[in-house]
């Protein structure tokens, strides 16, 4: 195998490691293995380490069920990325020279001869199937498959398995029209959205968007739609009063400003010092007066402010099982059960104070797990007679049938809507 080859599958190997066992974004793992391996990357493109990494991640689950089948268990991280390069990676490798002679070497070494379309074939299970062909953990496909049917379930799965650019043009540092003519002019080629005037959905481009000098310099924002729209049920005016409870990184405080044309006052609460001081550079980068702004380090689930505000926004900790378009890694931490299953306790309690500071509440998650969304709203409405939902958007789709509240919250699906899955509520707290 030549080095660069060598240099390929380590450092696959070592991303997957990284993102499995210590849940780390995509794109953070990618930076810790460029640090670990800088020495030896030296004069490479970095562009085919992306995106293979990025397709043997989003494979995940289909590479351990082959492994299984080969090898009789799950072992290590190595192996899944030799398998995903003998069965799955001519497409991205085939100009490699070397390729060809290395898959033929390494399949003819496996202890166990198999043509994956037949062992697919062969599961009987259409759930389980559903999950391989997918790649996704069975328990979170049959979970979805509850709650939306097999058919639906499938066009959702296979939708989070794409990409999706949005880009939201910063109006507090430059002029709509002419954010538009300086994007033709890079070669992005977009559509203006039809609910949100300043939300482009990105078609094609000529180089990657980030090193665009529009977004270096702050003029355009990468927000996905869903996001916005958790901003549009706040239906924020000038001279309002928000919290935000857990705000870092801050894009969402951004657009409340950008909306209220730098208007509205923000308090603005998160519990890592380092993702406040974060959040304050972007937000200046952003535009933001902060004169308006007041940054709070606090955990929310204690009530922290002393006069109520007239809206708040609770964006949860959640699974980000509704992210998966923008950050495969996700899948990696589905594998953990009882990881997600830890995540409704903290809403939970961070909602029963947040509702108690404001007039009206938004409460959203980037998730497709009924429990960090419908439970949640289910058990709040029951232990607090004070409080009603209203419906917080017309645009969107109503939540999960099964539920009691479903016509009152709001959810975006990747193959409805072309966004990021998220769940979104409104409640009103009553005197």
């Amino acid at each position: 195998m030549s080095k660069y080859l060598k240099h390929l599958v380590a450092f696959a190997s070592r991303l997957l490691y990284y993102a499995h066992k210590h849940k780390l974004s995509f794109d953070k793992a990618f930076q810790y293995v460029v640090r670990d391996m800088k020495d030896k990357l030296k004069g490479y493109s970095l562009r085919r380490f992306y995106e293979v990494s990025w397709r043997i991640t989003l494979d995940y689950y289909k590479l351990r069920f082959l492994e299984r089948k080969i090898y009789g268990a799950n072992k290590g991280y190595r192996r899944l990325v030799m398998l995903w390069l003998s069965f799955f990676g001519e497409k991205y490798l085939e100009d490699l020279k070397e390729y060809n002679r290395v898959r033929r070497k390494y399949v003819k070494s496996l202890p166990k001869h198999i043509v994956f379309d037949e062992i697919i074939a062969s599961v009987e299970d259409r759930i389980e199937k559903l999950a391989i062909e997918k790649s996704y953990p069975l328990w979170f496909t049959k979970l979805i498959v509850e709650r939306i049917g097999y058919i639906e379930a499938s066009k959702l799965l296979d939708a989070m398995n794409k990409e999706y650019y949005w880009i939201r043009i910063n109006t507090l540092k430059i002029d709509y029209d002419k954010a538009l003519k300086l994007l033709e002019a890079e070669d992005v080629v977009f559509e203006v959205d039809e609910d949100l005037w300043y939300m482009l959905k990105v078609i094609d481009y000529k180089k990657p968007l980030y090193q665009l000098e529009l977004l270096k310099q702050g003029y355009i924002i990468t927000q996905d739609k869903a996001s916005a729209m958790v901003v549009e049920a706040l239906k924020p005016k000038p001279n309002e009063k928000f919290l935000d409870a857990c705000a870092a990184p801050g894009i969402k405080a951004s657009l409340i400003m950008q909306l209220t044309d730098n208007k509205a006052d923000l308090i603005l609460i998160d519990i890592s010092r380092n993702r406040l001081n974060s959040m304050v550079k972007l937000l200046r980068h952003y535009g933001v007066d902060m004169n308006r702004v007041e940054i709070l380090l606090a955990d929310s689930i204690h009530r922290i402010t002393r006069s109520r505000v007239d809206k708040a926004l609770l964006d949860a900790p959640c699974s980000s099982s509704g992210t998966i378009p923008r950050d495969p890694a996700v899948k990696l931490h589905l594998d953990d059960i009882s990881w997600i299953k830890r995540f409704p306790k903290i809403q939970y309690g961070l909602l029963n104070t947040v509702v108690e500071e404001a007039e009206e509440t938004i409460y959203a998650t980037c998730s497709l797990i009924p429990w960090e969304g419908e439970e949640i709203i289910e058990k709040i409405v029951k232990n607090k007679p004070n409080i009603i939902l209203e419906e917080p958007l017309r645009k969107g789709h109503p939540g999960y049938s099964t539920y009691s509240i479903a016509a009152k919250v709001r959810r975006f699906f990747p193959h409805i809507h072309r966004t990021e899955g998220f769940f979104i509520s409104k409640i009103i707290h009553q005197p």
